[in-house]
């Protein structure tokens, strides 16, 4: 039973209006936003026809929000299931587009491709040019550099253009502009700069594959849900009665066009919540999110405001240095333009009597380093640290936090070495599509189980992703191949007496392997058919644990699983093959986006005690664990746009280090103001708003990683130069601040 607390029940109190919640880490905000939804229909606010619709940012939180509704709707005695739709933006997206594809000018059999086959098509557009424009790298190339006899120039060259092109799309679509009215707004303004005709060619590529394929990305179905309410006016206020109420969460990364979405459905009268943390924004470095959107929306004229302040996930010690945090922004940073990158509300420990109370302080628990490490000898220590806490505390929880990716994988590997238990939040096991392609062919083999071909298929593809040996690879494709000639599978999956095809291949002198992998496979199926009478989430669960092992994947088969219950339920008419095609849908990329992600495994901290969780600071946003080691907290990781940093964007071999993709963005910006030859900035200036921006996130960015900690909280830096970096990294500026802060208050 969910007992809010004073500030939780005055957001659940909303029954009409707009509303704007600024809620602190570990506020509880997901629990407060799906008990308002339940409250909402509950109280018959929503009628038979209609639904609250909660919009997020990640593919986990989809699956939170459905479980939390669903538990306070069951509390009630209701049906879940009914009166709620949970979606990210894409999910939302692709509902209002497939409703009517007509209205963006698709067929109703439109493909979506992923973000990975999306980076392909890119990267692809990318080389090509740039196998035609040699000289683009010879004019912004260092001169102390030969990028064409150096491969590892050439290649960082690459990445680096696919990045500045992949900012011209995303900017383009966020303004609805096309590859066409692009190139004639450039001719317009007169402004033919070679980082524009990059963009913008590779814009044109890009949609031109796009089309050849007859799909959209990401960033094309926003648009087009946009231009369709926009285009509809019966449409949106079919939409806008079927959802009375819009409750979005993580507002903070909304983006121009995701506003305008929410904005337009829910109208000038309409039900709109918005709920997040403008401190937590960490997402923004070139892309088209901004925390300011949720910001302006605060101070609109008839928006209700409403603080979460209070948090009962870390102790009061943690508490006070991440408050520290934004008190020293605010009002200390060098930086004038900075100092609004935090702000308040503060974190406040929970009430009296919480039924979440924060766990008994302990400064001693907080440990700040002012030792000057080498990256290797940070690892070294962080190890040593872990190897004597990790033995007394096999009940806790713990993490590494890294700032990149890189970095968590060296982290690993010295745990590794080690023999130190450990998991990593760095990249995904097996890939969403991978999962999707595994279940859907075993539920077409159950769905028809006359089809020797499907047998076969599902057979190969379970053996396949599971990485056997080379030396029994063999055995693997001879068992595939006598599944697919089998001309009656019944003689394989329930012999009679004289058509037994295990039989026959005994007696025919087939090694024991071969007979030992077919005898398995068919003792699986035959539990899978027998499992076919239970509800299809349970299907799918049961086969899930037979085939799946990581934990990632685990997760994700439990994600398909609500999927294929909640189309059940909107379906009830359909059988296996109908559901098993939704799973194909996904395999092929077709519904990607509906809640799965490669990256996104539901990953819970509290189901790994005992064990080393290395995550970049950004994958354990929504995370917390007892304790917290954070890594390389140094001004290259964590610059504070002083003289004397150095800025991951600003390469090493270009000429004059400059922000190739900063200058990029502030072309292209220029093209829509007044005077826009006037008011371009240039290389430096472009660089110096950059480097602004940046240092505002990492600012955000540290403090998202102080909030992860409940208990313990471990920091250290290291000197460790990026390439070309003519000097040792120092302790990070707001580092260096919580240090003197703590030295002073302990």
């Amino acid at each position: 039973m969910f007992n809010p607390r004073p500030q939780q029940a005055q957001v659940i109190a909303f029954r009409a209006g707009k509303m704007g919640v600024s809620a602190v880490p570990g506020s509880g905000k997901t629990h407060t936003l799906s008990h308002l939804a339940a409250q909402l229909i509950l109280e018959g606010y929503i009628k038979d026809n209609q639904e609250v619709l909660v919009v997020t940012l990640v593919n986990s939180a989809v699956e939170n929000f459905l479980s939390r509704i669903k538990g306070f709707l069951g509390e009630s005695g209701l049906i879940p299931g009914i009166g709620y739709r949970i979606r990210t933006l894409h999910g939302l997206a692709h509902d209002i587009v497939r409703e009517r594809p007509d209205l963006a000018g698709l067929s109703n059999k439109f493909q979506i491709v992923d973000e990975h086959e999306s980076e392909n098509i890119l990267r692809n557009a990318v080389n090509a040019w740039l196998r035609g424009n040699p000289q683009f790298i010879s004019d912004f190339s260092s001169p102390n550099v030969d990028p064409f006899t150096n491969h590892k120039v050439m290649k960082d060259w690459h990445a680096l253009a696919i990045d500045i092109a992949r900012s011209v799309i995303r900017l383009s679509k966020d303004r609805k502009i096309s590859p066409l009215e692009l190139r004639r707004k450039i001719e317009g303004q007169g402004m033919m700069h070679p980082l524009l005709e990059l963009g913008c060619q590779i814009y044109t590529d890009y949609q031109q594959a796009l089309a050849y394929r007859s799909a959209v990305d990401f960033d094309d179905l926003i648009w087009f849900a946009l231009n369709a309410l926009q285009t509809d006016s019966a449409f949106l206020e079919r939409l806008r009665y079927r959802w009375p109420y819009v409750l979005e969460d993580e507002a903070q990364d909304s983006s121009r066009l995701q506003e305008q979405i929410l904005r337009t459905l829910a109208g000038e009268d309409g039900n709109w919540v918005r709920v997040g943390d403008p401190n937590q924004a960490i997402f923004e470095t070139f892309t088209t999110a901004s925390p300011e959107y949720l910001k302006n929306f605060i101070r609109e004229p008839g928006v209700e405001y409403r603080p979460l302040s209070n948090s009962g996930r870390s102790t009061s010690s943690i508490i006070r240095l991440a408050n520290h945090l934004i008190q020293w922004t605010n009002t200390d940073h060098p930086h004038l333009e900075i100092r609004d990158a935090l702000t308040a509300p503060l974190i406040e420990p929970s009430p009296s009597g919480d039924p979440q109370p924060n766990p008994p302080d302990d400064p001693e628990a907080i440990y700040l380093s002012d030792k000057k490490w080498s990256p290797d000898r940070e690892l070294k220590a962080v190890a040593d640290s872990l190897a004597r806490w990790l033995p007394e505390n096999q009940d806790k929880t713990v993490a590494v936090l890294v700032p990149r990716n890189e970095r968590g994988a060296r982290m690993v590997e010295e745990l590794k070495g080690r023999g130190i238990p450990y998991m990593e939040l760095l990249r995904s096991s097996l890939s969403t599509r991978q999962g999707a392609e595994i279940l859907s062919s075993i539920l077409k083999a159950l769905a028809n189980p006359t089809a020797a071909s499907h047998l076969s298929s599902s057979y190969s593809l379970i053996r396949t992703r599971q990485n056997e040996p080379d030396d029994f690879k063999e055995t693997i494709a001879a068992a595939a191949h006598i599944l697919a000639d089998c001309k009656n599978p019944e003689d394989f999956l329930w012999p009679s007496p004289g058509r037994d095809l295990l039989a026959e291949l005994a007696s025919s002198n087939a090694s024991p392997a071969l007979l030992e992998e077919l005898e398995a496979f068919r003792m699986d199926m035959r539990r899978w058919q027998a499992a076919t009478l239970l509800p299809i989430d349970e299907l799918v669960l049961t086969i899930s644990q037979d085939i799946f092992k990581e934990p990632g994947d685990l997760a994700l088969a439990h994600k398909l699983a609500l999927l294929l219950e909640s189309v059940s339920q909107d379906h009830p008419d359909w059988h296996l093959e109908e559901l098993q095609l939704e799973l194909e849908a996904v395999a092929k990329n077709q519904r990607k986006f509906l809640g799965f992600s490669d990256e996104d495994t539901g990953f819970n901290p509290d189901a790994h005690p005992g064990k080393v969780v290395v995550a970049t600071i950004h994958k354990a946003k929504g995370l917390e664990w007892d304790r917290v080691h954070l890594l390389s907290v140094n001004n290259y990781d964590f610059p504070s746009a002083m003289p004397y940093d150095s800025f991951i964007s600003e390469k090493w071999f270009v000429r004059g280090k400059e922000n190739l993709q900063a200058q990029t963005i502030s072309l292209f910006n220029a093209l829509f103001m007044r005077d826009a030859i006037a008011m371009q900035l240039e290389g430096k200036e472009a660089a110096s708003k950059a480097r602004l921006e940046y240092a505002a996130e990492r600012l955000r960015l540290l403090f998202v990683a102080i909030t992860r900690a409940r208990r313990e909280l471990i920091i250290t830096w290291n000197t460790g130069r990026a390439i070309g970096q003519m000097q040792e990294s120092q302790p990070a500026l707001p580092l260096a601040a919580l240090q003197a802060f703590w030295k002073e208050n302990q």
